[in-house]
Order: structure tokens, then C-alpha cells, then sequence
């Protein structure tokens, strides 16, 4: 049915319901908006990544439905029909489907050739050279967008009913290349090479094309999604025992009997064991590339452990002067922290909000530099964690690890070359590097480099897989420092006092005026009450000065999305003059506080700034430049936009390494999976001055008791200590 769009009616996740208009008088009468009172017929349709492009006509393909919304259509197959009067060509060439092409060379193109632009463009691409502006480059990247795009749509049709996002079309296109479609309909699971892609899909798109349901690469790409869930859930292994059933039962889901047995299942598993695709080690099962990280970092960071040392010396005199001359007052934990620091190679600082862990760092500084020490690298996992080490320390030069060690996003790129060869190294808020980072650090650190770590072993352990800070500090083979006195905000101050209450399994918090408990029985009354004290400490404070947390992002009317989508009205409501970019499901405007969610080039995950400008280039290709504050600014296309989102409530989880001077917190009996103290200890030590909790003191109770931190599947202290023991017997008997 030959179909335009008309509007949307609602877009999430890639699913689509559309308006659209056809003069098809097949169109039941039950589904005709009878409102509509020009020629043909609007109707509403039903799938996933739908074209809404009002420049060309649609073909789509499928079946009426009935529903509790009358009748509807749901889209099985659509295609994206060229337009054939010289206005249609025009505007769809200028639409910015065909990069290259903007509105000037469009009315360009069509002026010379007509109707028979998409003839010349198909067959006689070479004529395009004669029109002024056209240079061979240009036209090399106009066909190659052309082509692509006829190979993507193609693509885009078979893939859309099962839910496949463009970008990652885009992405399978990107891959194979011509054969993307053949490859697809033939060999399905060759998907899973592609990173990001699930089974769950892949194996979807394998049934409606009748592969066999015990095929080995089914049961190869079954085992690495299952191995992908170990990681997302912080783990490093599995258990062989449990995850061989686990695979098991997945591969036979949606199935009356058994098709894939569990001979089958351990056959490819011991299969992928051989070909090193996976180790099997004590019971514990790993991806290859996780068992690289766990052992290299082991015996990296152990061989650091056990070199040769001579402390400088002097170093109680120049703790006696940074004292002194900084006009600061250390307590004896903070002392032992200094001695430690300058007499091994490598120690580690653990304390709480307001223990002096900047107090010792700014001592650190002072005596390396007193004893000749001009390389001294400060860095930490995220960009506002470093921001905030260079704020607190003095120094401008704190970098994230990311950045120290050359990875230039978060996708599997290689680190550079070069070792780190400085004198000293501090790395803080360790807690939240992962495995892959921590075994990059290991691993460039020269010989001879100092090295202090620094975290609180009490908050929550990394977004990625492995709980490194607390396996370095139980490990019992480096020298720890635990700070416990609270010196930050005062005596006075309750955020510090009830943070250190919740480690101490006291829920007998103290509320007041910088830590207020509000009631609220239900999510609704919670969000309604959470917008209430963002207005008015927004209007206080500033927006960059209060932060809404939550532990979910996407469920119920406490979590990110929902809340993110009602402050936003209230800090940057619509307005004429205001510019808009819509990218897939989410919708941005000028003025929007916008936080990075990877690390990517020179942005950290974790940054915050806002959008200045929404623009078209002179391609027709709609852009958003987004200023942070430290001065840079970067331009982003609308591909670019799931690399952003709104910054207004933020999960608890991403605001590690952050401070803000309000902290606002909805915490409800309903977040039940997420009632844990780490959480909400985490939640609490990101305030400065005023911490609110609103909703259930019973809630506040549950997690303070719940002492179930995030219990990962790691070996890496265990390791540690092995290949120290081991060194130091070899450095006894050599």
C-alpha cells in the first residue's frame, strides 16, 4: 500500500505508531480517522523503525489488526519509494538522506536534470561533474551515500520485525558491506561477531529463516551472550555447573520439547575451551578476554609489589614541614598513610567522605616535590573525578586514566605504547576502575614508578566487570592505610556523620536542616515531591549545584528517565525561540544540562555540559554543538545523540566520582533489588551541604542492614598474592 507519513503518534525503543496518509480506498472503513476530511484516507500503523519521512512516498506491507484502539495496521515489510514530480526529487535530495547533497546543489542537480535525476544518479553518475560545486570528492561521497543508502533501506525492510535499531542496521551494513543482506537471511549467527549485537535477536531472525536450533554456532553465540550477562553483572567468571544449565535452558526457551541437549551444549563449550575462546580454570569459567585481564594484572601489579626500594630520606622531618607550611594539622592515620606513601613503592588509602584522603594527597604533592619529584602524573577513572582532583589538589594537570594511558573511547581500542615514566603516580577514586582498566595501568607503569592508590573501599565497586579496589586492599600483601576521623564539613555536619553511622550498621540517622527526610508512600508522591525541592533549591543553589539520584533508570515515576523528562520541563521548558533536534526516541533543545555517557575521543564519560546551539551544516545535516565547562566544545550529529542524555536525575551508579552541593534522593520500598547500603552510602557521600531523602524510612532501614555489597565472581586477590609469593621465591633463590 502506497502510503505518506503524517505524524507520529509514539516512538520508543524503535517502536513506532504512525499516522499516514494513501488514496488506497482498501483501507477498512473501521480504520479511517473520520476526522480527516481531505482526499484519501489517514489511518493509523503499527512497527518498528517505521520511515517518517514526509519527502517521499512509503510502501508498506502487513495486516489490519483490531485492538482496544480500533482498528490498526501492523507493518511487516516497508520500502521507501522515490518521488516522481520535479518538487518531490528536489526535496527529497535536499532532506539529508543522501549526505553530500544539501539544499543549494539539490535545486542545482534538478535544474539540469529533471526527471531524470535519479536515472542520471543510477546510471550516469559521472554527469554529476558538470555542475558547478560538484568536485570529484564530493561526488565520490555523494554516490557512496547513495548506494549505501539504497543497500541500507533493503537491509532496514527485512530486518525491521525484529526490532533491529538503525544504528545497529547501520552498523551490520558497515561490517559485511554488499553481502549484508544475503549474509543475514543465510548465515544469521555470523551476527554475533559483530559487538553489541544480542543473541536473543540473532536467534530470532535464525528461526524465521529455519536454521537448525542445534547448529554450533547457535550454540557458540548462546554461550558468549550468557558469558556477556556474567559481565554485565560484574562478574569476571562463571560457574561452569550453573552456566552450562543456564545456556542450556536458554537455547531450548519457546520450544515444546528439548532441540539442543546438554551433551550438545558441553561439546561446543569444551570446543571453544580448546580453541582458547574461553578458560576453564578450578570450576570457574571466563571469556578469553577477561581471563587476559584478571591474570596480566596479577602479575603486573605483583611484579610492582616486589621491586627493589630505597625511601627517601628525612621523610617524618618533611611530613613535620608540609604541616607546617600548609598550615595543617594530620591525625596519626594520616601520618601512617604519608610514611607508607614514601617508604614502598606501592600503598593504598581507603577512607570515607571527610577522612583528609585529599588532606594526604596535597602532603603527597608537597614532599615529592620537596624531594626532586617534577613527573607526577595525578589521575582518575572519569573526568569529573579528575576535574575534581585538580580542584581539590591545586594542580591542573589531573587527567582521566583513560586519557594517562591513551584509550581513546570505550570500545575495545588498544592503549598506547608508551609506559607511564613518571616519578609518582596517584590514582583516586580507584573504586570505579574495572578490570580492563586497572590491567592497563599494571601494565604501563615503568619500573621504579610510585604508585598510591586511593578510594573508599565502602562504595560501590565499578559499571564494568571485577571489583579490583577491594580484591588490592583485602589482598593482604599491600601495605593499606584506612582513614576513620571525619574531618570534612565540620563536626556538626550530619551527611559525614550518618555516612559513617550506615558503615557502622546504624540506622538511628540524624535529620536536620542539611539532612532532610521527607515522607512519601508511593513513586508518584516521591517524583511529585522530589520536582517540588528541585525547584526550590534549583533557585537557591543553581542547576549545576543539585543533582536529583535514583538507583533505577527506566522503572516507574522515581526513576531517571521520568523524572530527567519532568525537570527538564521545569529548568528548560519549550519555547519559539529555543531550536530542537530529535534523535531516535529522545528530543533535545538549546539550553538542555546534558551529561556524557562514554568515553569517546576527548570526552569522558561522566561529563557534564550543556547544548548551545541546534543548526544545520551546509549539507542539510542537523547538528548540536554542547559546550563543557572546562572550554571544550564539541559537535554532535543526531547518530551521536545515544552518547548523551539529559543530566537532570542521574542513576546513583554514574554519579561515582561527582560532588554536588544538594543531593536530592527518592529511596522506596519499591526499589527492593536496589535497598543496599553501598548504594545508598554512595548516594549519600556525593552531598556537600544538604542531603534530602524522600520517601520510606522503613526503605532506609532495609538498605542500611543489607551489609550484601556487590558480590562479583573474581579471583584477582587471590592471583595477586600467588604471583607475589612466587616472585619473591624466585628473587630469594636467584
Amino acid at each position: 500500500m502506497k502510503c505518506q507519513f503524517v505524524r507520529p503518534i509514539f516512538e520508543k525503543n524503535g517502536f513506532c505508531i504512525y499516522v499516514y496518509h494513501t488514496e488506497d480506498s482498501g483501507v477498512p472503513q473501521g480504520a479511517r480517522d473520520n476526522s480527516f476530511k481531505g482526499s484519501g484516507y489517514q489511518f493509523t500503523a503499527k512497527g518498528n523503525n517505521l520511515p517518517a519521512n514526509k519527502l517521499a512516498d512509503v510502501d508498506l506491507q502487513g495486516n489490519w489488526e483490531k485492538n482496544s484502539h480500533g482498528l490498526q495496521y501492523i507493518v511487516d515489510y516497508f520500502e521507501e519509494l522515490k518521488p516522481q514530480s520535479i518538487e518531490g526529487i528536489e526535496s527529497y535530495l535536499s532532506s539529508g538522506m543522501i549526505k553530500g547533497i544539501g539544499p543549494k546543489t539539490a535545486k542545482a542537480i534538478v535544474a539540469k536534470f529533471g526527471l531524470r535525476t535519479f536515472e542520471v544518479l543510477d546510471n550516469y553518475p559521472e554527469s554529476l561533474l558538470d555542475i558547478k560545486g560538484i568536485t570529484r570528492n564530493k561526488l565520490d561521497k555523494i554516490l557512496a551515500a547513495y548506494n549505501d543508502g539504497h543497500a541500507v533501506r533493503d537491509l532496514a525492510a527485512y530486518l525491521t520485525p525484529f526490532k533491529v535499531t538503525p544504528k545497529k542496521i547501520r552498523k551490520i551494513y558497515e561490517y559485511f558491506g554488499a553481502e549484508a543482506l544475503e549474509t543475514v537471511k543465510n548465515q544469521p549467527f555470523a551476527l554475533c561477531e559483530i559487538g553489541g549485537f544480542g543473541f536473543l535477536t540473532v536467534d530470532e531472525i535464525a528461526r524465521a529463516n529455519h536454521c537448525r536450533p542445534n547448529d554450533p554456532l547457535r550454540i557458540e553465540g548462546c554461550i558468549n551472550y550468557c558469558m556477556e550477562l556474567e559481565m554485565q553483572n560484574g562478574n569476571l567468571y562463571a560457574d561452569k555447573p550453573k552456566f552450562q544449565k543456564q545456556v542450556y535452558e536458554q537455547l531450548n526457551r519457546g520450544y515444546v520439547s528439548e532441540v539442543v541437549s546438554e551433551v550438545e551444549v558441553y561439546k561446543v563449550m569444551y570446543q571453544m575451551v580448546h580453541d582458547k575462546a574461553l578458560y576453564y580454570e578450578d570450576g570457574a569459567l571466563y571469556s578469553a578476554k577477561l581471563y587476559g585481564y584478571e591474570t596480566k594484572a596479577a602479575r603486573d601489579f605483583a611484579a610492582l609489589l616486589v621491586q627493589s626500594y630505597t625511601p627517601p630520606a628525612g621523610i617524618d622531618d618533611l611530613i613535620t614541614q608540609a604541616q607546617k607550611d600548609l598550615k595543617i594539622l594530620l591525625s596519626d592515620k594520616q601520618v601512617e598513610a604519608v610514611r607508607k606513601a614514601f617508604t614502598n613503592l606501592v600503598s593504598i588509602i581507603t577512607g570515607g567522605p571527610g577522612t583528609g584522603k585529599t588532606t594526604v594527597q596535597k602532603v603527597l604533592l608537597y614532599i615529592s616535590e620537596k624531594i626532586g619529584e617534577k613527573n607526577i602524573l595525578l589521575t582518575a577513572p572519569t573526568g569529573r573525578a579528575s576535574r575534581r582532583m585538580a580542584e581539590s589538589t591545586g594542580r591542573a594537570d589531573a587527567v582521566t586514566l583513560h586519557s594517562a594511558l591513551g584509550l581513546n573511547n570505550d570500545e575495545e581500542c588498544e592503549a598506547a605504547e608508551e609506559m607511564l615514566s613518571m616519578d609518582f603516580i596517584i590514582a583516586d577514586e580507584f573504586t570505579m576502575a574495572d578490570m580492563r582498566l586497572s590491567y592497563e595501568l599494571f601494565k604501563h607503569i615503568e619500573k621504579g614508578v610510585r604508585l598510591v592508590i586511593v578510594g573508599d573501599v565502602d562504595q560501590l565497586p565499578s559499571v564494568g566487570p571485577g571489583n579490583v579496589f577491594r580484591e588490592l586492599v583485602k589482598c593482604g600483601v599491600v601495605p593499606v592505610t584506612v582513614l576513620d576521623m571525619v574531618f570534612r564539613q565540620g563536626k556538626d555536619s550530619r551527611i559525614a556523620a550518618n555516612a559513617h553511622r550506615m558503615l557502622k550498621n546504624d540506622a538511628g540517622l540524624d535529620y536536620g536542616e542539611d539532612f532532610i527526610f521527607c515522607q512519601a508512600d508511593s513513586a508518584k508522591e516521591a517524583a511529585d515531591k522530589v520536582v517540588e525541592y528541585y525547584k526550590a533549591f534549583v533557585d537557591e543553589y543553581g542547576v549545576d549545584n543539585v543533582q536529583v539520584l535514583t538507583p533505577f533508570r527506566k522503572k516507574g515515576d522515581a526513576s531517571v528517565n521520568v523524572l530527567n523528562d519532568r525537570l527538564w520541563e521545569i529548568v528548560n521548558p519549550k519555547d519559539s525561540w529555543k531550536a530542537e533536534l530529535k534523535a531516535g526516541n529522545a528530543l533535545y533543545r538549546e539550553g538542555d544540562r546534558i551529561i556524557h555517557n562514554k568515553n569517546k575521543n576527548d570526552i569522558s564519560n561522566g561529563d557534564v555540559g550543556y547544548i548551545t546551539d541546534i543548526y544545520q551544516d551546509e549539507d542539510g545535516v542537523d547538528l548540536m554543538r554542547l559546550s563543557f565547562s572546562d572550554g571544550r566544545i564539541v559537535e554532535y550529529s543526531a547518530e551521536d545523540a545515544d552518547l548523551i542524555e539529559h543530566a537532570y536525575a542521574t542513576t546513583v551508579h554514574k554519579s561515582q566520582g561527582s560532588e554536588y552541593k544538594v543531593v536530592i534522593l527518592p529511596w522506596l520500598p519499591m526499589f527492593y533489588m536496589m535497598l543496599r547500603r553501598n548504594i545508598l552510602y554512595t548516594a549519600v557521600t556525593r552531598a556537600k551541604e544538604k542531603m534530602v531523602v524522600v520517601g520510606s524510612k522503613k526503605a532506609l532501614y532495609q538498605a542500611i542492614h543489607n551489609t550484601a555489597c556487590d558480590k562479583r565472581n573474581t579471583h584477582l586477590g587471590e592471583r595477586i598474592v600467588r604471583e607475589y609469593n612466587a616472585l619473591l621465591t624466585k628473587k630469594a633463590s636467584a
